[in-house]
């Protein structure tokens, strides 16, 4: 099974993000839910420049929990991102329409496939 290398899981609540985000960070993020074995299961990965922020937009129930991990730079997220889509599955085991976007005004190519070649 692959890893995310991220913190969490913890429960999608605008309380808990405040908690564990403090200020303002580039970042990645994965939703999904836990067993009762106490596994986290993925079913959205994502990237954002503002992780507090983006988090609080997402649609959650009480069984919603996210992890997340800072990124240095935006291209350092994109490359998590591409990487985290492709390790659980892509569009066929995640609720990811599609593969990643590469940010506005980039030639960034995915670390994993040739999308963008």
């Amino acid at each position: 099974m692959p890893s995310l290398g991220m913190k969490g899981p913890y429960n999608l609540t605008p309380q808990k993000i405040d908690a564990v985000i403090v200020g303002v960070f580039a970042g990645n993020y994965a939703i999904g839910y836990t067993k009762e074995s106490g596994a986290f299961v993925v079913r959205y990965v994502g990237r954002a420049r503002d992780l507090n922020r983006e988090l609080k937009t997402l649609p959650s129930d009480s069984s919603t929990k996210f992890k997340w991990s800072y990124a240095p730079s935006e291209k350092v997220a994109f490359d998590k991102e591409c990487k985290t889509y492709h390790d659980f599955g892509g569009s066929d085991n995640l609720e990811n329409e599609h593969h990643p976007a590469r940010p506005d005004g980039t030639n960034w190519k995915c670390p994993v496939c040739d999308i963008y070649d």
